[in-house]
This record gives C-alpha cells, structure tokens and sequence, in this order.
C-alpha cells in the first residue's frame, strides 16, 4: 500500500541522490583512507588514459573525454555521489563528441568512461542505502538509454551496472553487519562489567550486614543490660566501672556507625537472603596460604603488626582482597612463586601480593573482562584505600593496598 510517509520517503531519497546528497565514503583509519583515495585516483587516471588512447577526435573533443573520464573518479574520492553525478553528465554529453566509436566497439561512450563507470557505481553502492541505489540506477539508466541501439545493450547496461552496484552494497552491508556485532559486543561486555559490579557490591553488603548487626547488638544488650549489673552505684569503685562501660559503648557505637556509613550507597538486591555465618578476618589468611601450598604452589606469608586491632569490616575487605588475588594468580599464572605480605600498624594496614611468570599464557594475552580487578577496585574504593594492580617486568603481578587508619585505629572514611 503506497502512502504519503512511503511517498515522502522516496522523495527524499531521490532529491539526496540526485541534488542534495554529499556523502562520505566508510570511515576506516587514516592510512587505509590514504591508500583508498590513492587506488581511486589512480583507476581514475588508468582509465583516462584509456580514453586517450584508444578515442581518434580533435585534440579538444578528446580533452574534454579524458577530464569527464577522470574527473568523477577524482570527486568520488570524497563523496561517491558528487562523482556519480558528473559521470551521468559525462554519459549525456560525450556521445555527442564521439561520432562513429560506436561502429568501433558498440558502445557510444570512450571505454575508459565505461571503467570509470563501474568504478563509481561500485562506491556509490558501497556507502549508500537500498532507496538511493534504485534511484541512481533509475537515472543512469535513463540517462543512458537515448544513446542505445536496441534492447540486448540495454539489458547488458543494466546487467554491468546492477553488479557494480550489487557488488557495493554487499559490501556495506556487510560492514554495517560487522559493527553492529561490534556494537552489541560492547553492549554485552558492559552489561556483564555492570552485573559483575552489583554482584560485588551486592556480597560487600552481606558481609558488612553481619558487621554493623553485631556492633550494634552488642551496643543494644550491654545498653539494656547496664541498669542490673550497675544496679548500686554507691558502691566503691563503681563510678569508674560505670564510666568505662559508657566509654566502651561510645566506642562499639563509634565503630557501628563507621561500618554503616561505609554500607550505605552500597546496591544490594532484595533477593538474596542475608548470611549469619560469622565472616573471616584476617588470621585466615593463613588457611588461604595454606590451601595454596596444598594445590602444589609455593607461597611464602609475611605477617606484622597485631592482626586482631584490624577493624573488622577492614579485616573482611582484607581478606576478600587476598582471596581473590591468590586465585587469579593461580588461574593466570599456574606453577608461579606466590609472595603474601599483610602488615597491620597503627595508621595503616598494607598488603602486597606478587608471583612471578607461570607456565601458561600472560594474563594481558587472555581474553576476559577483568570482574575479579573490578572486585578489588570496589572494595578498596569503599575503604579510601589506595589499590595498585599491573604487571611486574618479569610477567608476574602484582597488587598492593593500603588502607588509611584514624588515630583510634578505624578507617577514614
């Protein structure tokens, strides 16, 4: 059914064809643009000197055949259009100067513009749609056919110039196929990066879920709880007891709310169920260690510093830290030596995690997109640390973290 939309349709797409159109041939990267515009022009030139060679006019009829030959290869350079429109004027107008060439070889045109026109019908094929390609194919052949002899030269114009053009926009459409692929591979890859993202952040608020539940439970029962074991206060010594224990819950209150703070703007879906299973610290990195050397890799564990003076919701991120940079070393790296090094001070807690260059590929040479760094980043993001992850010189990785203590020993927000 034709409507007004379909015919407004293919008004614009004739007037873009054959007036208003100025387009550009496929991007592609600077030297292949060079070399393109260089095998255009130099057809362009080969198919001059065709005309020139083979056409026996005056010296300006001849001229004039070798510009109109040359020039739309020239133009098509830059926009496949501009050329194609001065080929149709070179279709129109040279019969004109080239009587009896027919006779010679059954064409009214030089056989160098025949070349240009393949040429130029290929590209205006290759960066056009389907509806500016009918129309140009409905005006070169109408251009064409005033100069024909009978119907068997224009069904072998029409049969030359539809491969042309065929040719083309099989190419396009096949480039445009290749970068739609392209397309919805980023799109996968970032949907995956984002999945991966909410995943961490959804087991980081599980985690710090039973950290700020415990801090506060204690701070709730030792509340309630205060009013029976301090129930007379007149007794010696149980003024300074009493203000311990309010020193004490101001801490444990303190602590709470760091933890809490750290939680919130962390996404977590609704539908996974919340653990209570007591979360690892950092004394299990040495199961960690442990479990690494049973596997067969040497793993050597340097440890300093009071462990147990680490806040709680460090010591997890800590440890999910380890976790995660033990097994991509054993993943990427597979035989390599492992260093561990966790140091705990009082302003700082540092880690540095290294091996050297194992038996299988580099890790830069292993397709992925990197969920388990993006891990890391997150985490150390979440505590202010600073997070360095790369490749030594030698092939091994490493990562290095340091988290920032206040004077009371928690992190800084």
């Amino acid at each position: 059914m034709i409507t007004r939309q379909r015919l407004r349709a293919w008004w614009d797409a004739l007037r873009y064809t054959a007036f208003t159109g100025t387009d550009a041939p496929p991007e592609r990267s600077a030297g292949l643009r060079w070399l393109r515009a260089l095998a255009i022009a130099g057809c362009g030139l080969w198919a001059g000197f065709v005309t020139f060679s083979t056409v026996s006019v005056s010296p300006p009829a001849k001229t004039f055949n070798v510009l109109v030959t040359v020039l739309p290869c020239l133009l098509a350079v830059r926009s496949p259009l501009w050329g194609w429109r001065t080929l149709i004027a070179g279709v129109v107008s040279t019969p004109l100067t080239l009587p009896g060439i027919a006779a010679s070889w059954g064409w009214p045109w030089a056989p160098g513009l025949a070349l240009t026109a393949a040429l130029v019908f290929y590209l205006v094929g290759e960066s056009n749609d389907q509806a500016e390609l009918t129309w140009a194919g409905l005006i070169s052949f109408g251009a064409a056919t005033p100069f024909l002899k009978d119907w068997r030269d224009a069904a072998l114009l029409v049969l030359l110039g539809g491969i042309a053009f065929f040719l083309g926009n099989t190419v396009r459409q096949r480039r445009l196929a290749e970068e739609e692929r392209a397309a919805q591979q980023e799109r996968r890859l970032a949907q995956e990066t984002r999945a991966a993202l909410l995943e961490e952040r959804a087991g980081i608020a599980r985690e710090l879920h039973d950290v700020v539940a415990h801090h506060m439970s204690v701070l709730a029962v030792r509340a309630d709880s205060a009013r029976f074991r301090f129930a007379d206060p007149a007794k010696a010594g149980r003024e300074a007891e009493i203000w311990q224990e309010f020193a004490d819950l101001a801490g444990t209150a303190r602590e709470g709310l760091t933890e809490l703070r750290r939680l919130l703007g962390v996404l977590r879906s609704e539908e996974h169920a919340l653990p209570t299973s007591p979360q690892p610290g950092l004394g299990r990195v040495v199961e960690l260690v442990e479990g690494v050397r049973a596997a067969g890799t040497a793993c050597e564990l340097h440890l300093r510093g009071d462990l147990d003076t680490v806040p709680v919701g460090v010591a997890l991120s800590v440890f999910r830290i380890v976790q995660e940079a033990l097994s991509n070393a054993i993943q990427h790296a597979p035989g390599a030596p492992i260093s561990v090094g966790l140091t705990a001070g009082p302003e700082s807690v540092r880690l540095l995690i290294e091996n050297g260059p194992g038996d299988g590929p580099r890790r830069t040479e292993r397709t992925g997109s990197g969920h388990g760094l993006l891990g890391m980043r997150e985490r150390a993001a979440m505590l202010a640390a600073d997070l360095e992850t790369g490749e030594r010189p030698d092939g091994g990785f490493l990562v290095a973290l340091t988290v920032p203590l206040d004077r009371e020993g928690h992190p800084q927000p």
